[in-house]
């Protein structure tokens, strides 16, 4: 049995952000598991609107790269023809790239294996693999994505929604904005358009609810929102979507990875790892509310959404959305969740 002070399972975002500060922070003994092989790895690591705000590569410590093109404003369409636009930072980056590059950074030693099982072993842990082998480590990451392994042996939870995700390559010019449209037909989500590589976009949807045509390359995957009640047990610390950190109203998830891989490291690293725990429960970017929004929005129609944003239909300002709140308080959290989500969620 092969033995190492820090396992990380999963090599994705939040895997090779961890790898990579732990590399930075002088952490040797690492290892990172990843059980996808070159080619189905990018594939599958492609399905995804692709955008990242500047504030989150800079929380994360990694400079933008892969970066296909600049974003400057969201543009959110609601019925009864009403949008709003919010100036933003930020691009749209070739996933598997930034990866690639951030992995480049680590002195971890890179595994290709599949965790099947994971099993307590006094203060450690033991991770079986799928060749029958396994290994010993100290301190553990799950980084393995919506079905994590780590989370269903560790923890013992089940994310509160599992939402199938389809994204479609389709020709198309876009202008530096990230577009989504809210409506009935989309409950408690959108469909969204974002710039892709030159004369593409990228179009996707909860799956059954939307359709495209035209699409020169089309792919699925799950994202998982409701944060577990823990995300450290002992010596194991989850991350990325294995601890269903995307933002259940943005459903913005390639940020708060990055930067969970790097808050996991530091405190691994330093001894403490309650204060990933910790930072976990204060920031804003996992605020409860987000998920009550999220559910509640879930149960609208086009009249109450059209209803709701009407406040808006010359713009949005911070003055109209505090008018807004006295007018609607029972919308109030609506409101507030939405603007904090598209500004600082993604």
């Amino acid at each position: 049995m092969r033995e190492c002070d820090i396992l990380v399972v999963g090599a994705g975002l939040s895997g090779v952000s961890a790898a990579n500060h732990l590399s930075r922070l002088g952490e040797e003994d690492v290892v990172v598991l990843e059980r996808l092989s070159d080619g189905p790895f990018n594939r599958y690591h492609r399905i995804c609107g692709e955008a990242v705000s500047d504030r989150m590569f800079n929380m994360a410590g990694f400079e933008p790269s892969g970066v296909i093109r600049r974003v400057d404003r969201i543009c959110i369409a609601f019925p009864g023809d009403i949008e709003i636009n919010i100036p933003v930072s930020g691009q749209i980056v070739d996933r598997p790239s930034l990866i690639s590059n951030i992995r480049d950074g680590c002195s971890a030693d890179f595994v290709h294996a599949t965790a099947r099982g994971v099993t307590r072993d006094g203060d450690g842990f033991i991770v079986g693999l799928s060749d029958g082998s396994s290994i010993r480590c100290n301190k553990l990451v799950g980084a393995d994505g919506a079905h994590s392994v780590v989370r269903r042996d560790v923890f013992g939870h089940v994310p509160q929604e599992v939402l199938p995700i389809v994204n479609n390559i389709v020709p198309g010019t876009g202008d530096g904005s990230l577009r989504f449209e809210v409506g009935g037909e989309y409950p408690g989500a959108y469909k969204w358009e974002f710039p892709s590589s030159d004369g593409m976009l990228s179009v996707g949807y909860i799956k059954g609810c939307g359709s495209v045509e035209g699409a020169v390359e089309t792919g699925a995957r799950n994202m998982v929102i409701g944060i577990p009640p823990s995300v450290v047990d002992g010596s194991c610390i989850l991350v990325g979507d294995a601890a269903c950190l995307a933002n259940p109203l943005c459903f913005g998830g390639i940020g708060a990875a990055l930067v969970s891989g790097r808050k996991a490291a530091e405190a691994l690293s330093s001894g403490d790892v309650g204060r990933y725990q910790r930072w976990v429960d204060r920031d804003l970017m996992f605020d409860p509310h987000f998920m009550e929004a999220h559910k509640s929005f879930s149960e609208w129609g086009d009249e109450e959404i059209s209803t709701a944003m009407e406040p808006f239909r010359k713009g949005y300002s911070l003055a109209r959305g505090l008018m807004a709140m006295i007018r609607h308080p029972k919308w109030a959290n609506i409101y507030f969740s939405c603007w904090i989500g598209f500004k600082r969620g993604w």
